[in-house]
Parts: C-alpha cells; structure tokens; sequence
C-alpha cells in the first residue's frame, strides 16, 4: 500500500496536509496546514512532503520556546516572501501609488523595533519585494540585498552578513529644490523660467527614477543608466503642459523607446542640470562622497549653424504694406503686427524689446523722443532709441496716446514656458511669412534662414553700408562696444542728438519712394 502520510489527493492533484498540535491552534490560527505540491505525481509528492514536514515541525518548535529559527532558515523564508510578494504585486497590477504605500506600511514596523528576527527579514522581503517591482515599472535595475535577516547569511558564500545601512544626509529633492530657491534669488545669475522649468523636470525625473535618494547613496553607475534611460525619450516629450502630473514610469510609457531620442547635447544638458546640484552640496559640506556626474558627458559633432540673413528689398516691401492704424476701434494682433514690424525695421529693435515696453518707457529728453530699453539680458542691452522720423510720421506718439494702456501694445498676451508677450505674436508673424512666401530654407540644416530679426539684421546692414562707426551702431542696437578705450573711458556713451543722427540713417530709398508714390 502507497505511503500516504502527510498527503492528500484533491483531483488530480497532492497536497501537503499536517495536523496543528491542539496546544498550538490559536497561535497558528488553523487546525491544518495544507499546502500544494504542484504535481500528480505520487512518486514526486512523497518526496517533495518531508521538507515542508520539516519545517513545520521547526515552526512548532519554535512557538513552544524549544528552539530559534537559525539565520539560514530565516534567510529561506524571506526569500520565500520575496518572490511571492513581488508576484504579488505583478498580479494585481498595483499602481506606483500604492506600491509606495505598501512599502510605507512595512517600513513602519521595522520603524517600530519590535519584530522578532523572523518577522523581521520578512518584512524586510517585502519591502525589497516593493522595491524591486517599481524599479521594473520605471525601467531600470534593481539589485536584490544579500540578506534580509538581522544576523543574514548569504545564501550563495553561506557566510555571515553585515547589512548595509542606508546612507542617511541630504535628500536629493531638498538639496535640488534649495539650490533652485538660491540661484533664483540672484537676479543677475537667476535661471529664466524655461531654462528653470527644465532644470525642474529632470530633477523630479531622477528623484522618482532612483527612489528619492540622498545626495550620497548615488554613484556613478547609477547616473550612468539614468542618462542611459533617458535617452530614448521623445526630443518632445517635456512640451506638453501635462508632464508634470505624469510619474516616471508614465512618461516611459508614453514618450520612451522614441526612433531619434534625445540629442547627445541635450543628455549633457541634463547631467550638467543634476552636477550642480552636486557641486552645491558639495560647497555646503552636504556631500561626503563624490560628484557621480561628472565625467558622463556624452561627445557631440560639431554643431551645423543656420547663418540667418536680412531681407531683401521685395521681402521688406510685403512685410511692410500693411500701413498700422493709428486709432483702432479694437486693439488687435493684427495691427500691433503691423506696428513692430515698422518698429523693428527703422530701429533694429529686438522683438521682446518692443513687446515689454509700457507706455512710460517713451520718453524725451532735450526735444528727442527715444525708447527706453531696461532690463535688457546684458548691460548693453539697456539703452535709449531714439524714435525715427518715419514712426512718428506713421502716428506712433499719436497711437500711444489714444489707446490709453498701461503697455506700449495691450493686444499682446504672455505665452510660452517663460511668460514673454512675444510668444504668441512670433508665431502670428511667422504664419503671416510664410503666406507671404518669404522662405530661404538652409540646404544643410533645412532651417529658414529668415526670421523676424531679419528686420534688425536689415537695420543693421543698412547702417554698415551707411558707413557709420561700429561703437555708435552697437549703441543703437544693443551690442557691446569693442574696444577698452570706449568701454572705460566714456561709459555714458553718444548723447541723445549723436543717437538720433544714427537712427536716422537707417533708409530705405526703394521702399519709402514706392510708399510715398501711392500715397
């Protein structure tokens, strides 16, 4: 007759099937431990009872007090725990969300110290288990601990293990939200609200790819595989407002595995957005191991220029038929088009210039009227303009005192990750460019080699031509001026009579005789 003990056939299937000792009932909470076997076969089963009758009869043991689980029983059990609480989680699809609130929940008990050693490396188990299937949802790698018992033992040397604690000291996220708070507070070194919203994305990226680490916990394999990561996303994948409530893994999902993927140049530009933060720490005494991103800058070819150009006299002639109105009835884009582009070609004037201009900044000093620029990106950049004769043939005085405004062109509305009221305005220029059939595509680089500024560049030309000093052009326009002598010696530059004699210069013959022949 087969031998039987311990087993029990359901179906097809054996079973391991032991009796609770009476005493030890309520501790267990059942009277039977059953448990499958996985197989159909006999033969198989009686083999495959004698551990699991083992290790019960341990576990008896144990509750009575006759005995403690060694570390190598303990280190079998938690690996036990492990593969089954990350199938687990496998299974039932948890969301990122509640594998960290599964993970929150363990980490509270070992928080607590009152585990036994067993319940120890359990916990422990399922904690890594935790770890390990959001490294998975986030595409990267995860290296399973040595040991989770107290008193581990390595299950491959069988050698004792001293657990590695977990580096403590500046967590990445404070240390990069307090470098941004300080750089900001410096408005000549301040980070333009694009250039911030970028170092900001990257910076929650990396936080949430390598598991809110501290400052120290990250080397340089690791920053080596996020750089490696990030490079398969979309060269897009930052532009939609959205991101910012996406999580790591959904960006993945949605811009990752992309045919192009990031630039080299861009990569870069990420690992030299996280350095910073490193070398900030580093100043502070925050950091006691080294920068792991340096060194992990990718190389780049040469990058390929679009020289941008004027425009031609024709160009020009279309972009300026468009006469602005002086009163409007509605202050719209369409006529505050008109007027930059008058603006800009008899003044050189850069787009934003024009658009952040209030009506306090038209002044006029000893009988001149003139812009005037502040708050320019360099210190040449803030100037005075004077008004050429043509805009104020053209009314523009006459339109800044009608509509009554606080800005220069109310029509204007801010756009765009920095604000600037150029934004929209830009892209309605280029839209009417390209209507216009004004293009010169780049043979190399496919780029137009016409923008707006080509108004500037026209300006820029027509002075050069003029044969007007480079120092008093550069004043005008809002270059530096070359030369130590100028710079040092004459800080204050051309008066406001010396600047009006070099706006005026700016003509166009072909255009203004065409102009004033359909008058």
């Amino acid at each position: 007759m087969a031998d039987t003990r311990y087993l029990k056939q359901r179906r097809q299937g054996w079973y391991f099937a032991m009796k609770v000792p009476a005493d030890l009932v309520d501790k267990i909470g059942k009277s039977d431990i059953v448990q499958s076997l996985r197989t159909r076969d006999l033969t198989q089963a009686q083999k495959d009872r004698w551990p699991l009758v083992a290790e019960c009869t341990a576990q008896f043991e144990v509750l009575r007090g006759k005995r403690t689980w060694t570390p190598t029983e303990i280190e079998d059990k938690a690996q036990e725990e492990y593969e089954a609480t990350l199938k687990m989680l496998a299974e039932h699809n948890e969301s990122e969300e509640n594998v960290d609130i599964f993970a929150e929940l363990e980490a509270e008990k070992l928080e607590s110290g009152k585990l036994n050693d067993l319940d120890h490396a359990l916990v422990s188990a399922r904690i890594a288990a935790a770890a390990g299937r959001r490294a998975v949802m986030d595409g990267r790698t995860f290296t399973l601990p040595r040991a989770f018992g107290r008193n581990g033992i390595d299950m491959e040397t069988l050698q004792p293990v001293t657990l590695k604690k977990r580096k403590t000291g500046e967590a990445f996220a404070d240390a990069a939200r307090r470098y941004i708070e300080e750089i900001q507070r410096d408005s000549s070194a301040k980070l333009t609200e694009q250039t911030r919203g970028q170092y900001e994305a990257v910076y929650r990226l990396f936080d949430q790819w390598a598991g809110k680490p501290s400052l120290d916990e990250v080397d340089r394999k690791q920053a080596a595989e996020f750089l490696d990561k990030i490079a398969t996303l979309d060269p897009h994948w930052g532009r939609s407002p959205q991101t910012k409530q996406r999580t790591f893994s959904e960006i993945v999902k949605d811009f990752g595995n992309h045919e192009i993927g990031l630039s080299n140049r861009t990569i870069n530009r990420y690992a030299t957005a996280l350095s910073m933060v490193w070398q900030w720490a580093k100043r502070r005494g925050l950091l006691t191991s080294e920068n792991p991103w340096e060194d992990q800058y990718r190389k780049i070819g040469e990058k390929r220029k679009t020289k941008k150009l004027p425009f031609t006299v024709e160009e020009m002639r279309k972009l300026l038929a468009t006469r602005p109105e002086v009163r409007p009835a509605t202050q719209d884009n369409s006529n505050t088009l008109a007027w930059l582009c008058l603006i800009s070609a008899y003044s050189g004037m850069r787009l934003n210039e024009m658009c952040d201009r209030k009506v306090v900044d038209i002044k006029q000093e000893d009988g001149v009227w003139y812009f005037n620029i502040t708050n320019a990106k360099s210190e040449a950049g803030d100037r005075k303009v004077p008004l050429h004769s043509r805009l104020i043939a053209a009314g523009l005085l006459d339109f800044m005192r009608h509509h009554k405004s606080e800005w220069l062109f109310p029509a204007l509305k801010p756009g765009g990750p920095d604000g600037k009221r150029s934004w929209y305005i830009s892209k309605r220029f280029t839209e009417r460019r390209r209507a216009l059939k004004i293009t010169r595509p780049d043979e190399r680089t496919g780029k137009d080699r016409v923008d707006f500024h080509s108004f500037r560049r026209s300006a820029i030309k027509v002075l050069e031509r003029a044969r007007l000093p480079q120092t008093e052009v550069a004043q005008v326009v809002g270059h530096d001026r070359e030369g130590i002598t100028f710079g040092t010696y004459n800080p204050d530059g051309l008066d406001i009579h010396a600047l009006q004699h070099v706006v005026e210069a700016i003509r166009y013959p072909e255009i203004e005789q065409a102009s004033a022949a359909a008058a």
